[in-house]
């Protein structure tokens, strides 16, 4: 019998309308996650059935349909994956042991409870944020599962996996999106582990994001304009143009900073009220 020639699986990251390349995120995880296989694997320790938080290394585009194989179920506990998606960025966001209750009870975060009977060893899961805010999960057997969330589809989200209760080890096989004639693809090759950015671009983000943390906090312990008028430039990060108004009626950051100053602070950064919620609005 002769034996068969491996199939070669291409990188396709570099291909016109590909998707990035996609696998966990390296540095925000559970405390009781490990991750191998270049960061498309994760593994939850057994000793207990929490604390196994994890996020996309990346964010995903709404519609994009994200792919995961469950690898390992152990344990006598119950319940089993939970998936979902998030506004904030798993850089700013605080790891508690659950998804479900301890991050959706905040607006900017939602996740759906996957069925124990849809999680064995072996089976692929995908799932994705529709374009009407909802969440939408499909199993290896085509049943599909969709539950409507707070979640707004025009802003930026990371996929949130947690691995909860009976599952222990999950693979990202990576991401789907169908556009008007073809389907776009993320990377395939198990085996491309490069990060799609070089490290200037990193560094250089990093440094922002710092820039963005530390303006934050100046405006909160310094601004004491109550009638401070509309911005055209986001008061936080100096770049965006501001087109998000706040409850209080400012219209002085862009959306993504409006995401995280309502979850670090939850007040104005111009005359400190308490923020009950923000829109985007044109000029």
């Amino acid at each position: 019998m002769t034996e068969k020639k491996k199939e070669k699986v291409k990188c396709v990251c570099d291909t016109r309308w590909s998707l990035k390349a996609i696998s966990f995120h390296s540095d925000v995880k559970g405390r009781l996650i490990t991750l191998s296989d270049g960061g498309r694997r994760v593994s939850r320790d057994e000793s207990s059935f929490c604390h196994g938080l994890t996020f996309s290394g990346r964010a995903v585009k709404t519609e994009e349909k994200l792919r995961l194989r469950v690898e390992r179920c152990g344990g006598a506990w119950h319940g089993a994956l939970r998936l979902g998606f998030a506004h904030v960025s798993p850089e700013q966001t605080a790891l508690p042991a659950l998804a479900i209750p301890d991050l959706t009870n905040s607006p900017l975060y939602a996740a759906v409870i996957v069925p124990e009977h849809i999680c064995r060893p072996g089976s692929e899961i995908e799932f994705m944020l529709k374009k009407n805010g909802s969440v939408r999960i499909r199993s290896s057997d085509g049943r599909t599962h969709t539950e409507q969330t707070t979640l707004n589809p025009k802003w930026p989200v990371w996929a949130m996996i947690d691995v909860y209760g009976q599952t222990t080890a999950v693979t990202m096989l990576g991401s789907k999106m169908k556009r008007w004639v073809f389907t776009s693809r993320s990377c395939p090759a198990l085996t491309h582990v490069r990060h799609t950015e070089d490290k200037e671009t990193q560094e250089r983000k990093k440094q922002m994001s710092m820039l963005e943390q530390r303006n934050l906090r100046n405006h909160h312990l310094d601004s004491t304009d109550n009638e401070a008028p509309d911005c055209e430039e986001c008061v936080v990060c100096y770049s965006n143009v501001a087109n998000c108004c706040l409850s209080c009626g400012h219209k002085c950051v862009c959306t993504p900073c409006a995401m995280r100053v309502h979850m670090m602070f939850g007040t104005c950064p111009l005359c400190r009220q308490p923020l009950g919620s923000f829109h985007p609005y044109d000029h």
